[in-house]
């Protein structure tokens, strides 16, 4: 039997809207990538360190003679048993970013230990490395006669 009808070619997709998905996810894909590096960037240039400022006038054997005073204060609350040696070892750390930021106008109490090192303070950088463990550790031992004779020793010898 012969009929007038004829059968239609297979259905068959067109490859241009697989092309453009695939453009389009490859796209997105650097774009996002692209942006983490960005927002990575200007995150660095916002945490970059100061760099320390020329010095201002600022009456500085006051600022010493201030810090000095709270160095004994807190050596005097130690030894009375007022204080733990942790606590001890933590105002002593303020004291000594507190007594930097007042000369130096850097802001070394927000400071972690890794950005003080970037500073090129190396006398600020020993100081609180070596508090350090003692703030931090689960059993704080520390030399706490040594250490607050080297910050006054630090705190004395600034210029």
């Amino acid at each position: 039997m012969q009929t007038s009808i004829n059968l239609q070619e297979p259905f068959t997709y067109s490859i241009i809207p697989l092309l453009f998905s695939i453009c389009v996810v490859i796209a997105m894909t650097w774009y996002l990538m692209h942006s983490k590096k960005t927002k990575k960037k200007i995150k660095e240039e916002k945490n970059e360190i100061k760099e320390i400022p020329e010095k201002n006038i600022k009456n500085i054997p006051v600022i010493k003679g201030k810090y000095l005073n709270q160095l004994d204060s807190i050596e005097y609350r130690y030894t009375s048993n007022m204080i733990e040696l942790r606590t001890a070892y933590q105002l002593i750390s303020e004291s000594i970013r507190l007594f930097v930021f007042e000369v130096t106008d850097i802001t070394t109490q927000n400071y972690s230990l890794k950005e003080i090192k970037k500073l090129d303070i190396p006398v600020l950088y020993e100081l609180i490395e070596e508090y350090y463990e003692p703030e931090f550790a689960m059993k704080s031992v520390g030399d706490f006669s040594n250490s607050i004779n080297k910050a006054r020793r630090v705190i004395k010898q600034w210029n």
